[in-house]
C-alpha cells in the first residue's frame, strides 16, 4: 500500500470517526431534549388532573351544605370536575394497569352530581347529602394523595416510567420510584365505592323492561321478514355475547340486526344512483314502511338529504306528548323509494306513563328573563339513567339562531338547552 493511498484511508477513518461523535452528541442532545419535552407533557398533565380532582372534590364539599338553587350550581361544578379530572387521567404518562377504582369514582361522582342537576329543586334530600358527603370524603383523600405525590415529583423521589416509549434509553437514577407505581399504589389503597341507585348512567337500574322477548326462532322469523327472503336464506354474520342478544343477518345486500327486544336495525350496502323524488315523497315512503310494521303514532322530528338518500328520524307520540327518548330513524333510496336503512334501537313503543304536575303557564314561568318562545310542547326525554321525564319544550331564537328550552313538568328546574345551526347572514 503506497504512502497516498495510507493518508486517503486515514483521512477517511478520521471522518468516520468524527462523524459518528458528532452524530452521538447529537443523538444525545436530541434525547435530552426529548426528555425535557416529554416530562413537561407529564407535569403539565398531572397538574391539570389534580386542579380537576380538587375541583371535584370542592364541589362535592360544598354541596354537604347547599340549599335551593346552589344545589344545582355546584352539582354542575361537580360534574365538571369530573369530566376535566377523567380527561387529564387519559394523558398521564405511566405503562401500568388502568387505575380503575380510581376512575370508576371520579365517573361515579361526575355521573351522580350531573343526574341530581336537574332534578334538586328546593334542594338535596338526606339520602342525597349522605352521599355526596361520603363522595367528598373520597375525592378529598384522593386529592391529599395527588397533593403528596406531586411533593415527590418535585424533589425528584418520583419520576416519569421508563418504559413508556420514547424512554427506553433514559437510564433511571437508583432509589428513586417511577410515577405508574406509586399511582398503582394508590390504586390499591382506594376504597371502590358501593353501587349506587339511582338515575344515571353508572346507577343501579329500578325499572326494567316488562317487553316480550323474543325466541331464537323468531328472531330469525322477524329478520326474514324485513329482509324480504325465506329464513333459510339468512346467513349469520354475527352475534353479541351480553344482555343484548344481538344478531345480524345478510341476505344479498340486505344485512338486517334484531334482538330479544324486536328489530334493531337493517340497511343495505347497494350504491343508490341519482335520485327520482323529492323529500316529501321520500317521506311518505317512510311512514308507509313504518305503518305497514305497527308503528303508529309516530311523528316526523327530523328530514334532511345526503346525495340520493334521504334521512328521516320518527319519534312516538303518547296523549299529546313526543316521546323524544323513543325513535326510530328510517333512510330512503331516493331512486326507487326503497328502504335503504331503518334503525329502532332507540325505541321501544312502551307507555311511560308521564304526568305534567306543571302546567305550561307556569312551566314558562321557569323560562331565563329576555327569552321568548315562539311556540311550546309537551314532550318526553330520557334522562341518562333511562328515566322518562315530563317536559315542557320551549322553541325560540337568539345569537341568529333556534333555541329550544326543556323545562321539568315536575320539578320545574331546566332539564335541557339546545341550540340550532347559526344561520349565515346575507
Amino acid at each position: 500500500m503506497g504512502k497516498k493511498t495510507k493518508i486517503i484511508l486515514a483521512t477517511y477513518a478520521a471522518a468516520a470517526v468524527l462523524a459518528l461523535g458528532l452524530y452521538a452528541w447529537l443523538s444525545h442532545d436530541r434525547l435530552e431534549d426529548y426528555r425535557l419535552a416529554a416530562k413537561y407533557s407529564a407535569d403539565r398533565a398531572f397538574e391539570e388532573t389534580l386542579g380537576a380532582v380538587d375541583a371535584l372534590s370542592a364541589a362535592l364539599e360544598k354541596s354537604r351544605y347547599a340549599t335551593g338553587g346552589m344545589c344545582s350550581r355546584l352539582c354542575g361544578e361537580a360534574y365538571a370536575g369530573a369530566q376535566a379530572a377523567e380527561a387529564a387521567m387519559s394523558t398521564l404518562p405511566f405503562s401500568t394497569q388502568e387505575l380503575e377504582h380510581i376512575s370508576a369514582f371520579i365517573n361515579v361522582a361526575g355521573d351522580y352530581a350531573y343526574s341530581l342537576s336537574c332534578g334538586v329543586g328546593e334542594g338535596f334530600s338526606e339520602e342525597q347529602r349522605e352521599t355526596l358527603s361520603d363522595m367528598a370524603a373520597q375525592a378529598s383523600a384522593l386529592s391529599a394523595s395527588l397533593k403528596e405525590l406531586q411533593g415527590s415529583i418535585n424533589s425528584g423521589d418520583v419520576i416519569l416510567d421508563g418504559s413508556q416509549p420514547g424512554f427506553g434509553n433514559l437510564e433511571l437514577e437508583a432509589q428513586v420510584e417511577i410515577l405508574g407505581a406509586r399511582l398503582l399504589e394508590y390504586e390499591r389503597e382506594f376504597k371502590p365505592m358501593a353501587e349506587l341507585e339511582y338515575d344515571g348512567k353508572y346507577g343501579l337500574r329500578q325499572e326494567k323492561s316488562q317487553k316480550l322477548r323474543l325466541t331464537e326462532e323468531e328472531m330469525l322469523d322477524l329478520a326474514a321478514e324485513y329482509a324480504g327472503v325465506d329464513k333459510n336464506e339468512l346467513k349469520k354474520e354475527y352475534d353479541y355475547e351480553g344482555e343484548s342478544g344481538r344478531r345480524c343477518y345478510s341476505a344479498g345486500d340486505m344485512t338486517v340486526c334484531v334482538s330479544p327486544a324486536g328489530l334493531e336495525s337493517m340497511s343495505q350496502s347497494r350504491l343508490v344512483s341519482e335520485g327520482k323524488m323529492d323529500l316529501s315523497q321520500a317521506e311518505e315512503k317512510a311512514a308507509e314502511f313504518l305503518r305497514a310494521r305497527g308503528f303508529e303514532n309516530m311523528e316526523l322530528t327530523e328530514r334532511r338529504q345526503s346525495g340520493a338518500l334521504a334521512h328521516m328520524v320518527f319519534a312516538r307520540m303518547e296523549n299529546g306528548a313526543l316521546c323524544l327518548g323513543d325513535k326510530l330513524s328510517v333512510s330512503i333510496a331516493m331512486d326507487d323509494g326503497s328502504v335503504y336503512a331503518f334503525n329502532a334501537a332507540s325505541y321501544s313503543g312502551e307507555e311511560t306513563g308521564a304526568s305534567w304536575a306543571l302546567d305550561e303557564s307556569a312551566a314558562a314561568e321557569k323560562l331565563p328573563q329576555g327569552f321568548s318562545a315562539e311556540n311550546s310542547r309537551k314532550v318526553v326525554l330520557k334522562s341518562p339513567g333511562g328515566k322518562n321525564l315530563p317536559c315542557y319544550e320551549f322553541t325560540g331564537s337568539g345569537g341568529g339562531r333556534q333555541v329550544k328550552i326543556y323545562i321539568n313538568a315536575e320539578t320545574g328546574a331546566q332539564c335541557s338547552i339546545i341550540l340550532g345551526e347559526k344561520q349565515q347572514s346575507a
